[in-house]
C-alpha cells in the first residue's frame, strides 16, 4: 500500500523506489503482487511513466486511510510509552517552506528525534489535496486560495503583505503604494500557484479588470518576467527572494495581507498535532511577516 502510495504520487516507479530506499524491481514486483491478489489492473505503463486507473484510484484513496490510521495507531502506542516515533508528512506552499518552516522543522526535529520527518511542497490545491487523502498529516494554506476540506480543522499560522511588482524604472515605481486599478492598466503576469483567487478578489474590489497576458506558476518565473519588462505582477512578501535584481516591489493601496492557515484532518496523528503547537508557538503571531 505504501508503494501504490508512493507511485501515485510520484508518477515514476524510479522515483517512488528512491523515495521508499528500494529498488525499482522490487516497487514493480510489489504492485503486481497487489495487482495480482486484487484481481484488478491497478496502473496503466506508459513511456513516460504510470498512473493510476480508475479502480487504482480507488485503492489507492482507501490505502491511504489504512495507512494513516495504521500510523495513528502507532503513534497513539509509543505517546503512551511516552516514545514518539513514526512519519509526519507535512504539505507545505512555497512560500512557507521557505521562509517560515525551516526553523520549525529542526525545532521539531530536536524535539522528536524519532520521528521521520517528510516535506511535500505544492500549491494551495495540491497541499489540500494531500490533506484530504491522508498523504499529508497537516498542511500549510493561503486563507481564500482554496477551499478547506469539511472535516479539517484550520487555524492562523502568519500572515504577510501582498506586494505589486514591477520592473526597475517603472513609472509606477516612484510612489510608496500603488492602487490595483493602476496596475490594471498595463500587462499583468498572473500567478497561478494559488494567489490567484486572492489576486482576483483584490481586483473585483477595485473594480478593476487585470489584462493577464501571462499566466505563470513559479514566483522566480514571474520575476523574471518582470524583470525584462513583460508585464506588472502581485505576489506574497514571503515568496519575494531577498535579492531580485531588475524587480522593484511596492506595497498595494489600500494595504492587502494574505493569512496562512495551518490545516489538520478531523482526527489528527498525535505528532501532527504537536508539530502545530510549535509552528504557532515560533511563529510571533499569526500577522504580519517581513
Amino acid at each position: 500500500m505504501r508503494i501504490l502510495q508512493a507511485v501515485a504520487r510520484t508518477g515514476n516507479m524510479t522515483r517512488a523506489a528512491e523515495e521508499l530506499a528500494t529498488t525499482q524491481s522490487a516497487v514493480s514486483h510489489a504492485l503486481r503482487a497487489l495487482e495480482s491478489e486484487l484481481g484488478v489492473a491497478l496502473l496503466v505503463r506508459g513511456n513516460h511513466g504510470v498512473s493510476l486507473t480508475a479502480a487504482g484510484r480507488a485503492v489507492c484513496r482507501r490505502a491511504t486511510l489504512i495507512l494513516t490510521q495504521v500510523e495513528a495507531l502507532e503513534q497513539e502506542v509509543a505517546a503512551a510509552r511516552k516514545h514518539d516515533r513514526g512519519t509526519l508528512r507535512v504539505g507545505v506552499i512555497p512560500s512557507a517552506n521557505v521562509r517560515l518552516l525551516p526553523p520549525i522543522l529542526r525545532r521539531f526535529g530536536e524535539a522528536c528525534p524519532q520521528v521521520r520527518l517528510t516535506v511535500m511542497e505544492g500549491s494551495d490545491d495540491e497541499v489540500l489535496e494531500w490533506l484530504e487523502t491522508g498523504a499529508a498529516d497537516i498542511a500549510t494554506v493561503s486563507a481564500g486560495a482554496a477551499a478547506i476540506p469539511a472535516d479539517a480543522v484550520a487555524r492562523p499560522f502568519a500572515a504577510d503583505r501582498m506586494l505589486a511588482v514591477l520592473p526597475s524604472g517603472h513609472e509606477l515605481g516612484v510612489r510608496d503604494s500603488v492602487p490595483v486599478a493602476e496596475l490594471s492598466r498595463h500587462p499583468f503576469i498572473m500567478s497561478t500557484g494559488g494567489c490567484e483567487p486572492l489576486i482576483t478578489a483584490l481586483a473585483r474590489a477595485a473594480g478593476a479588470i487585470l489584462k493577464c497576458h501571462y499566466r505563470v506558476r513559479d514566483t522566480n518565473s514571474i520575476l523574471a518576467m518582470v524583470a525584462e519588462g513583460l508585464g506588472v505582477s502581485i505576489v506574497p512578501e514571503l515568496s519575494l527572494p531577498a535579492h531580485r535584481p531588475g524587480v522593484h516591489a511596492i506595497p498595494l493601496d489600500p494595504a492587502a495581507e494574505r493569512t496562512i492557515l495551518l490545516a489538520l484532518p478531523a482526527d489528527p496523528l498525535p505528532t501532527a498535532t504537536a508539530f502545530a503547537e510549535l509552528a504557532v508557538a515560533l511563529t510571533p503571531r499569526p500577522g504580519l511577516v517581513g
